[in-house]
């Protein structure tokens, strides 16, 4: 059995971390022009980023002998719960053969889906497996949030990066919790030692929106990276992490988070909307009251929970006193434009900062 799945970020370790500790065989195709060039061709004209991108994947890596597709389903207003028919339907037109796993977000469903991937198991082996996916997907969260503190304060340019793609490769490589914490001590301190900038005062940046945008930097032509170069510390509040324990985990702690971050999206949009909308809204009030210089809202084009959020967020953004820009993603958006819009946003927080009372 060989095995594929939607890629988003460091998505891509935790679950190749999972599968293969129970012995199965992972192929992943990174994601590339020509993986959203090939996604498009196929996909229906109106079908957003993510259906497209993830399309792209999964003929790639049937294409490579992949014979197994783990997706996810969903429900609500959001089309995400039926990606994988249409996605079922499109390839089986393309004459490919394959198996289709449709996860949805919850943890008894995903326990299912690999009892049906790996049957014979003992819910000991389940029980370690997940520990340590879980612990790389802590690691990862924590190795994003010491590069975006690096990033506008370090003395070499691109430092901070260069240690992150170290510690990702070893998180990566980790096999069993021991060795994954000496990865961790390791990386923590050479985030440490790097040579940063003590004085140094960013801009600070709240990212929201739509989580497949948000986490995978070829569709959003790498915005934590670019804003960092700018001078700016990012602050997502929605890492893998939080969406693993408050949707599919239900955390107790990570619950009582997001039930805060509904209420104050509450006065603006008081229902479910599908996706991430509710709280794209939510945490942007939190944020302007947190103080941040500015937000950045990123979604895909045509996403109507996104959209939704977008046409409530400069309300938000006046009552708030934080300026927001938003950002549409599709199969045509440029760099060049994306980081045209980047730096006239951070000239403007910056413009703001200084004309701020007290400056």
């Amino acid at each position: 059995m060989l095995v594929t799945f939607p890629q988003m970020g460091t998505l891509q370790v935790v679950l190749q971390s999972l599968l293969t500790s129970f012995g199965l065989k992972v192929l992943t195709p990174p994601v590339t022009r020509q993986t959203l060039e090939i996604g498009a061709a196929h996909a229906p004209e109106t079908a957003c980023l993510p259906f497209k991108i993830s399309l792209g994947t999964f003929i790639q890596a049937l294409e490579q002998g992949t014979d197994t597709i783990i997706t996810c389903g969903g429900s609500g207003p959001c089309r995400l719960g039926y990606y994988s028919e249409v996605q079922k339907d499109i390839l089986h037109d393309l004459g490919h053969d394959f198996e289709l796993i449709v996860v949805e977000p919850d943890i008894g469903s995903v326990v299912q889906a690999l009892r049906r991937l790996t049957p014979g198991r003992s819910w000991r082996e389940i029980y370690q497996a997940f520990h340590l996916a879980g612990a790389k997907m802590t690691a990862l969260d924590a190795i994003e949030r010491q590069t975006c503190f690096s990033r506008p304060r370090e003395i070499k340019s691109g430092s901070a990066d260069s240690v992150k793609q170290e510690a990702v490769a070893a998180i990566d490589q980790a096999a069993e919790p021991a060795a994954l914490d000496k990865v961790i001590k390791h990386f923590g301190d050479r985030f440490s030692a790097l040579a940063i900038d003590r004085a140094a005062t960013p801009l600070r940046i709240g990212v929201v929106g739509e989580i497949f945008v948000m986490l995978e930097p070829f569709v959003n032509q790498e915005l934590s990276k670019r804003l960092g170069t700018m001078g700016v510390e990012v602050h997502s509040p929605m890492l893998l992490g939080e969406y693993v324990h408050t949707h599919i985990l239900k955390n107790r702690t990570a619950l009582k988070k997001n039930s805060v971050v509904m209420a104050l999206a509450e006065p603006y949009l008081g229902h479910f909307v599908g996706g991430h909308g509710v709280k794209s809204v939510g945490y942007t009030v939190q944020m302007g009251r947190d103080g941040y210089d500015g937000m950045v809202h990123v979604f895909p084009f045509t996403c109507m929970p996104e959209v939704i959020a977008k046409n409530i967020l400069p309300e938000v953004s006046r009552v708030a006193g934080i300026p927001v820009l938003s950002l549409a993603f599709d199969e045509q958006t440029g760099v060049a434009g994306v980081v045209t819009r980047l730096e006239a946003f951070t000239d403007l927080l910056r413009y703001r900062r200084r004309r701020a009372p007290g400056c």
